[in-house]
């Protein structure tokens, strides 16, 4: 198996993409913006036919600047909203994320209208293609990998500080805007690598599954981080492993369908638990 190079790619890139999704979810939850990388997910793809519209060329660094723009602003319009209107947040976000993919999917049915070479497989970003990628692309995944996690190691007790205690940071002095710079920004660039795996509608799964299942596990803020992150490599490695057995079968939803069954298994576990210290106590 490992002597394919496809199924290496494969296999490294959904680890990386696990890894990714699930550092950035867990302060993207703990911050309660869980929403935020849904709209963003759905937000990024008018950002990737534009991009290939003027560059004329499925580069993978072209359409992430592209998606890096789109997801940019559609954050910004989300905060922007929620400053000058009277909505709650979700309603902002569901707004905002519907537009931005309703102008994704009018691009892409007009690219489809004058077909040509280049812009084949652009239409895996709504459902995620991981056999597409390339090394060029496992480059661009270590490359973002690796600037998340330093984020985080130089950011760590700030993000988890503005999640708990908000006010007491900004009264501190530090700055709630430099803070949610950098969140959008780690999250957008997770979907925005992530979408070509699992696409615009599955990437947000990778984002808040993981961290919701080891939140029914754990309350404790450090395990909680390492639990997050094994369950998000584990289920995008093994999700990737089972569309591997037979032709055609989809990595993205089966990586969801295992994220699901270790949902359940959390919530079961939960429960268990739960009962056993309701008969301690009776």
């Amino acid at each position: 198996m490992f002597s394919d190079p496809t199924l290496v790619r494969v296999f490294l890139g959904t680890f990386l993409i696990g890894l990714i999704a699930a550092v950035v979810g867990f302060f993207t939850f703990l911050q309660k913006k869980a929403l935020i990388g849904d709209a963003v997910s759905h937000a990024i793809l008018p950002g990737v036919i534009l991009a290939y519209a003027f560059s004329g060329v499925r580069e993978t660094w072209i359409l992430l600047i592209g998606a890096f723009v789109s997801g940019w602003l559609a954050t910004q319009q989300i905060s922007w909203l929620e400053r000058t209107t009277k909505l709650k947040s979700d309603t902002v976000i569901a707004v905002v994320m519907s537009t931005f993919f309703a102008l994704g999917l009018c691009g892409l049915s007009w690219l489809q209208l004058n077909p040509d070479d280049g812009q084949a497989g652009l239409s895996d970003f709504l459902f995620g293609k991981i056999a597409a990628i390339s090394m060029v692309d496992i480059y661009f995944l270590m490359g973002i990998a690796i600037f998340i996690l330093l984020v985080v190691a130089l950011r760590f007790r700030y993000f988890v500080s503005f999640a708990f205690n908000r006010e007491f940071m900004i009264g501190k002095g530090f700055s709630e805007k430099r803070n949610s710079f950098l969140l959008n920004t780690m999250i957008i660039l997770a979907v925005a690598m992530g979408i070509q795996a699992l696409g615009v509608v599955l990437m947000s799964a990778l984002l808040i599954v993981p961290v919701a299942s080891a939140r029914m596990l754990t309350n404790k803020i450090n395990l909680l981080f390492v639990v997050a992150i094994g369950i998000g490599c584990f289920s995008a490695v093994f999700g990737a492993y089972i569309s591997t057995l037979k032709e055609n079968m989809p990595t993205g939803p089966w990586i969801i369908m295992v994220l699901t069954m270790i949902t359940s298994f959390a919530a079961l576990t939960r429960w268990i638990v739960s009962k056993n210290k309701q008969v301690k106590h009776g």
